[in-house]
């Protein structure tokens, strides 16, 4: 007799047919259709493992992502012994979108399907469409025409094998991407139908649009089309521009009176109201670019939105240790500097990352001006008396410094007239705006665009209470876990832990895969036996490196768009590859050849134009 608790065989999804590492904490599970992803991953969402940090279905894979390397046998064996999803769990939310279907492909789109564009229309909105997966941008999702079975029929199928119909479109993508696709745009392309969810450059084929908002930080969950959703299409007539304008402002007027509270709700987060928050630090000069970032966004991968959060985690954690915030509270992140910084009230400053000077003009001429050198100016509470003028030096080595204020940055108050996503109306009704956080993270992701905008002259920091928290220590801490072991395992090599040891030539940990047997042992050799060098046009998305282009065997230039993690070495055709950094893409179609480790990130976070980097193998 079968216990409830434990389905039998007959009311399990068939296993995956591969499972992949990816990464310290990450597997990607692969099925034979996007049915079966959908039935897993809702089995899975059903299960809510508690060590599971990101789960991300594409067309054919399901990422998972855990806490620790501690997770991963846990989430496989998760993976071998999925019940099947209950009707509740595996019937997706229905969704009708009206389209305006007069787009610049609609006729060229027609022609290529032997259709007349009444047709086509007629096909477009008699189809029942499924959101697969979501990437490219936040609120972005792949529909795919027909309905996805429900969970018995899924299971039939990966039982006789004959797995789900295919999706009967087939569309070029444009020869020539357009500069500028237009939000609400409504498009075609491979086998996929989308709707662009703000104005970017794409090569969709353009067949219609709408006014649907497909990704709201004030709506709960943010992206309109999740996973499993299923969408019908109905036809519109055209309206007025001016009633399209009116509509786009009304929906910016709801935005910008969106109650910071409701932006903070994933594993846990809590929004701190801004009104609880007071002014700390004024910025006089930003220096080359200087963005708020903490922990990141875990979570959202789902719906296009990377976890983002502070490149170099280890000197997060270090900074704000050191005036006694807990680890993952908001910092400020400086690209090359200097920095200037006028303080507002009495407050405690920590600088970590690369090293640098970092120099305190004091108000009191009886307490003279502080002046450090960079190996004084690391991890080292420095307190601050009002109008005292902060001055953080470009490093010496390196490309990053973090400063943490006691209290934690809580959001931004802007002179500008665009105070950027997570707008709040304030008490403030002048050319003042305060900035918080979105989607629980104060993070700006340059891809995106989500977060608070980069910082510039005349913005004011706002920082949480002190109360409650650690005292600031004494001395500076000491590694992470991760950096300590880092340290142990590569004691007679160069010091992985600190930029400042050696920053211009760096040895990086990877572990190999997902797709090292696709690309082959010699594409793997040879990434790990090439001297390569950082490039000037990397950034937070991507370190992009030089070096003799590896092999890439015929037809592993692609895949089918799969979930991608921090630290992914993707190869794109040119054979150059480029390591995802915290703002990468949620998915991509490029192979991942291995995945840098967290501690080796932090180091490539520090990795100036011209750095050299060898990868070695972590296992």
């Amino acid at each position: 007799m079968t216990s409830p608790s434990a389905p039998s065989e007959g009311t399990r999804l068939a296993a995956p047919r591969a499972v992949h590492r990816a990464g310290e904490s990450a597997l990607l599970a692969e099925y034979p259709d996007t049915a079966s992803v959908l039935a897993a991953a809702a089995a899975v969402q059903a299960l809510d493992p508690p060590h599971l940090v990101d789960l991300v279905p594409a067309e054919t894979t399901l990422l998972l992502s855990g806490t620790a390397a501690r997770d991963l046998d846990s989430l496989r064996a998760l993976l071998d012994h999925l019940p099947a999803p209950g009707e509740e769990q595996s019937a997706g939310t229905e969704r009708s979108i009206g389209v305006v279907y007069d787009g610049e492909d609609l006729t060229e789109v027609a022609e290529l399907l032997g259709l007349s564009p009444d047709a086509l229309i007629a096909a477009h909105t008699g189809a029942t469409w499924t959101a697969a997966f979501g990437g490219f941008a936040p609120g972005f999702a792949y529909l795919v025409p027909g309905d996805v079975p429900d969970a018995s029929d899924v299971v039939s199928a990966q039982t006789d094998g004959s797995g789900s119909p295919g999706p009967p479109w087939d569309v070029p993508r444009r020869a020539e991407p357009r500069t500028a696709v237009p939000a609400g745009a409504v498009g075609l392309a491979a086998r996929y139908c989308g709707i662009y969810p703000r104005s970017s450059p794409g090569g969709w084929q353009l067949i219609g649009r709408t006014e649907a908002e497909l990704f709201d930080t004030a709506r709960t969950p943010p992206a309109l089309l999740t996973p499993g959703t299923r969408v019908r299409f109905t036809a519109q007539r055209a309206v007025s521009r001016l009633s399209a304008t009116t509509s786009a402002l009304a929906r910016a007027r709801s935005e910008a009176a969106a109650v910071p509270s409701r932006l903070a709700r994933r594993r846990g987060a809590r929004a701190v109201p801004l009104e609880d928050a007071r002014p700390a630090l004024e910025v006089l000069a930003p220096g080359q670019l200087l963005l708020l970032q903490d922990g990141g966004r875990a979570g959202q991968g789902a719906i296009g939105v990377s976890a983002s959060g502070a490149f170099d985690r280890g000197a997060l954690v270090r900074a704000d240790v050191a005036v006694g915030n807990s680890p993952r509270a908001a910092v400020l992140e400086s690209l090359w500097g200097p920095v200037r910084l006028r303080a507002l009230v009495p407050t405690v400053v920590a600088v970590s990352g690369a090293p640098g000077t970092l120099t305190v003009h004091r108000t009191d001429p009886e307490v003279g001006e502080l002046e450090l050198e960079p190996a004084e100016a690391q991890d080292h509470a420095i307190a601050l008396d009002p109008q005292d003028v902060l001055v953080i030096g470009p490093p010496t080595e390196g490309l990053r410094r973090l400063l943490a204020i006691r209290g934690g940055v809580r959001g931004v108050r802007r002179t500008t007239a665009d105070p950027g996503p997570g707008a709040s109306a304030g008490a403030s009704t002048g050319a003042s705006a305060e900035s918080g956080a979105v989607l629980g993270s104060l993070s700006r992701d340059t891809l995106s665009g989500l977060g608070p905008a980069p910082l510039e002259a005349g913005d004011v920091l706002l920082i949480g209470p002190v109360h409650g928290l650690d005292a600031v220590p004494d001395r500076a801490p000491g590694p992470t876990g991760a950096e300590r072991e880092s340290e142990q395992e590569h004691a007679s090599g160069a010091d992985e832990r600190s930029p400042s040891a050696a920053a211009s030539s760096l040895r990086i940990r990877v572990h190999a895969g997902p797709r090292d047997e696709l690309l082959g042992s010699e594409a793997l050799d040879a990434l790990t036996s090439t001297q390569w060098t950082v490039r000037g046009d990397s950034d937070r998305i991507g370190v992009r490196l030089d070096g003799p282009a590896l092999p890439v065997p015929e037809g592993a230039g692609s895949l089918p768009s799969e979930a991608t993690v921090p630290g992914a070495i993707q190869v794109p055709p040119s054979g150059l590859p480029v390591v995802f950094g915290p703002d990468h893409p949620s998915t991509g179609g490029y192979p991942v050849l291995a995945v840098v480790t967290r501690a080796g990130l932090d180091l490539l976070a520090q990795a100036a134009p011209g750095s050299t980097v060898r990868f070695v193998p972590a296992d």
